[in-house]
């Protein structure tokens, strides 16, 4: 194969992968889906240094029923958030209880399930397993996992409570059951 048609052929497949990539990327309209919204640390376009000695570090949570807020303006109520991923089998197996959790409780504390969308094979996947489940969870995307690393996430499922005064309570790696995390957020 000569240089040009070398040449070419990379070019092709740079353009390919760049629309995939693009195509999975944006931040659509989560209307009609099981998705809640996305959380990040920083707004399109811009950048932000987290320092690390920041407890709890806050982000923006942009979806439909939130607006677009941070997790420093939802004083007031416990915040219970839990970082996941669809094919994490501790993660599968916490999940009906945490949905009970969320639709028992769901007045009374803010609710945050992160997926690390950045390591999923597909955000179909994400959508599927919502779905497939029934589950009401409020699911927010982490795109780019800034929010899992700001937050130091290690393994999955993890779980982060803070108080009505945004004090973290709880901070553990691991399957959490439904009794455990409702003693967090009474």
């Amino acid at each position: 194969m000569n240089k040009t048609k070398l040449s070419t052929v990379i070019v092709v497949m740079v353009l390919v992968a760049a629309g995939f990539f693009f195509s999975r990327s944006g931040a659509g309209d989560f209307a009609g889906t099981a998705l809640a919204g996305e959380v990040s640390l920083t707004l399109p376009g811009e950048q932000k240094t987290v320092d690390p000695d920041m407890s709890p570090p806050d982000f923006f949570i942009i979806g439909e029923n939130k607006g677009e807020t941070t997790l420093s303006e939802l004083k007031g109520k416990p915040v219970f958030i839990n970082f996941w991923n669809t094919w994490c089998p501790p993660c599968r197996a916490e999940m009906p209880e945490l949905d009970k959790l969320y639709r028992e409780y769901g007045n009374d504390a803010e609710f945050i399930f992160i997926n690390i969308t950045s390591q999923e094979e597909s955000l179909a996947d994400v959508t599927t397993f919502l779905s497939d489940n029934g589950y009401s969870i409020p699911v927010y995307l982490d795109r780019r996992g800034e929010v899992a690393g700001a937050y130091g996430i290690r393994g999955i499922p993890t779980t982060v409570v803070l108080d009505a005064q945004g004090e973290v309570v709880y901070a553990a790696a691991g399957q959490i059951s439904y009794d455990k995390a409702k003693s967090l957020i009474k």
